[in-house]
């Protein structure tokens, strides 16, 4: 059995179609591209190669970015299916068990590393969800400039599962707010030693949109109705920058207790 059909049967089980699974392997091979070139590289019909394009991206599987002469595709990593198999865990041991060999086969099929500075745009309810839990991949601490907690935005239950998996990673994390006040119940499940919160004046910063910094990463997500979305942004130096900032701002907080 070839890579192409290995990959197929697996993206099967989360209701991915088999070419649309050959389109995003197709993808991942020659890199960001345009719907009319994958659609000659591939000999599927433009309307067939948008369909497919718009089911891999309500799956985390691939972002569209907007420009100037049109709109650029782009395969993201297989990874970010852990945040569909989060939810319903209890159904999918198996693909998780499978994950990183799966991983690993679209390395090969790519045939190179990605860059070291890159950019992933997630659209819609299920693209905020991924951007959250990619979280939890952090190295051992992530840092907030908050907006509103997780179960605000996103369902409880998956909210739940975040804060499991974080206490399970054994991380560490800081949440700037403009909140006076964090109620346990709002954050539960957490470990108070590893879970610190800052009040910050919004006269000194007011904080309109939520970013997260993570490993390497920044991430940008406005949660505002029928226009949800997150920008990763994987830059070292860029991340470097807004973590001096965050420090910063940590440093003028005022420690809030959660109660």
């Amino acid at each position: 059995m070839d890579a192409i059909t290995k990959l197929q049967n697996y993206l099967k089980k989360i209701d991915v179609e088999p070419m649309a699974a050959a389109l995003y392997a197709e993808l991942a091979q020659i890199g960001p591209t345009s719907a009319l070139q994958l659609a000659k590289k591939t000999h599927i019909s433009r309307t067939q190669v948008y369909r497919y394009l718009e089911a891999l991206q309500h799956k985390g599987l691939v972002s569209a970015e907007q420009l100037s002469y049109g709109t650029l595709f782009r395969s993201l990593p297989l990874q970010n299916l852990e945040s569909a198999i989060a939810v319903k865990e209890a159904e999918t041991n198996q693909l998780r068990t499978n994950l990183a060999d799966m991983s690993l086969l679209l390395q090969q099929l790519a045939g190179s590393s990605a860059p070291q500075a890159v950019v992933h745009h997630y659209y819609g309810l299920s693209g905020i969800t991924q951007a959250n839990w990619n979280l939890t991949k952090a190295e051992s601490e992530f840092f907030v400039f908050e907006t509103a907690h997780i179960s605000d935005h996103l369902d409880p239950h998956f909210a739940k599962r975040f804060r499991e998996r974080v206490m399970e990673r054994g991380l560490t994390t800081y949440d700037l707010t403009n909140a006076k006040k964090v109620a346990a119940a709002s954050i539960e499940p957490f470990a108070p030693s590893r879970t610190f919160y800052r009040h910050i004046d919004p006269q000194v910063l007011r904080i309109q949109f939520e970013m997260y910094l993570c490993n390497d990463v920044v991430t940008l997500l406005d949660y505002a109705p029928g226009a949800m979305q997150a920008i990763e942004i994987h830059h070292p130096a860029l991340h470097a920058m807004m973590q001096q900032l965050f420090d910063a701002m940590w440093r003028l907080g005022e420690p809030l207790e959660v109660s």
